[in-house]
């Protein structure tokens, strides 16, 4: 299952922003993303600017992928709501998550770096264009992995770019939860 996160206004903000606080802002929110996804048997993958992508199940199998990406989700997101309560600058993310085929590699030759490829990631990143600030917007199929432990709101069908028609839900909670 690959998550994509997505920090809502980064771009604009960061063109009349100093590097410097541009990088600070990253790798504070980032390193605090980390944390929360090897906690929950999250690895990141990559960050492309402000975007941040992570997977479960790759490259060691756990038959609890969905359940993990959607826990570190929850929590990325409650940090952010945490976080912005403290600091004058507020940032929200899309984020999205899909349970698919992905295929894992080294590529390159100089500055190796493992990555990954595949209809899982493009979908991925889909739900995450799909999403609304601060929610958490997943497909038919990841929801069916979840729905024991999870709630959810339906949003209806979507036209999504590449992959036709598709019901999307928003992930809510997970059932028990305690903030």
């Amino acid at each position: 299952t690959v998550l994509f996160a997505d920090l809502v206004g980064f771009t604009e903000w960061s063109a009349d922003t100093a590097p410097g606080e541009v990088v600070s802002l990253l790798d504070d929110v980032f390193s605090d993303f980390d944390h929360l996804a090897e906690t929950h048997g999250v690895e990141k993958i990559k960050t492309i600017g402000d975007a941040y992508m992570a997977v479960s199940g790759v490259p060691e199998w756990t038959p609890e992928h969905a359940h993990n990406i959607a826990r570190a989700a929850l929590r990325i997101r409650r940090y952010l709501e945490r976080r912005n309560q403290a600091h004058p600058q507020v940032w929200e993310a899309r984020i999205g998550i899909n349970s698919g085929p992905v295929i894992g590699s080294i590529v390159g030759v100089q500055k190796y770096v493992y990555d990954l490829f595949g209809p899982g990631v493009n979908l991925a990143a889909r739900m995450e264009t799909n999403s609304e600030p601060m929610m958490i917007t997943v497909n038919e199929q990841t929801k069916q992995l979840l729905e024991d432990g999870f709630t959810f709101t339906d949003r209806g069908e979507f036209d999504v770019k590449g992959f036709g028609t598709q019901r999307l839900y928003f992930l809510d909670g997970e059932y028990g939860e305690r903030f």
